[in-house]
């Protein structure tokens, strides 16, 4: 950051002798800090769970999703035609990706008219609130998870598959229970279950 520097010259007068006394007063002009419209913050770990490998997420998932984070706090939120239409996919897949992100919570239903669906990213993973609202906001909602990379060419093929349509209202995904009966670790991998093995390695059960 830069500071500069300036004296304005000022006067001031002695009322008992009629003096006139003058001197610098230094000024301190800082820099504009117009850096390009209305700042947020976000959830470094969550995001950089969304990020890893083993999220399970697309990077069309992760554009879709910044794009309904950053309408959210601009016009309440976004619908599938309009977050393909600035992504430049299809809506048909568009409706997939956001119906996908909302069955793990990073996308809440905002509103729905008729069959069109509003969405808004979660305020456990990206806010432009302060941090009272924020705070406030974020424990009505439930945490949100990933879907995971499938092992398996099976998991594959069922994760390629269409998610079922299904009618969601606003408000579907606040909580029931209290955020403190949730586990914290929200953002969770998928952990894979090992089978005990027996002294020689094989299996047991």
């Amino acid at each position: 950051m830069y500071v500069h520097h300036r004296a304005l010259r000022r006067e001031l007068v002695n009322e008992a002798t009629g003096e006139i006394h003058g001197f610098l007063e230094e000024q301190k002009r800082r820099r504009s800090y117009a850096l390009g419209g209305q700042f947020g913050q976000i959830s470094f770990e969550r995001v950089l769970e969304m990020l890893a490998y083993e999220s399970g997420l697309t990077g069309d998932d992760i554009r879709a999703f910044f794009y309904c984070g950053i309408m959210t706090y601009r016009d309440g939120g976004a619908t599938a035609g309009k977050t393909a239409e600035h992504l430049g996919i299809t809506p048909q897949a568009c409706r997939r990706i956001l119906k996908k992100l909302s069955e793990h919570k990073m996308l809440l239903v905002a509103d729905v008219v008729g069959r069109t669906i509003k969405y808004r990213a979660s305020p456990h993973i990206i806010s432009a609130l302060s941090g009272e609202e924020q705070a406030i906001e974020a424990a009505a909602y439930h945490l949100p998870t990933l879907p995971g990379r499938p092992d398996t060419a099976k998991d594959k093929a069922d994760v390629t598959k269409p998610v079922p349509r299904t009618r969601r209202a606003a408000g579907a995904h606040q909580r029931s229970a209290s955020p403190e009966a949730e586990p914290a670790d929200d953002v969770r991998r998928p952990r894979r279950t090992r089978r005990a093995s027996g002294d020689d390695g094989s299996p047991v059960g």
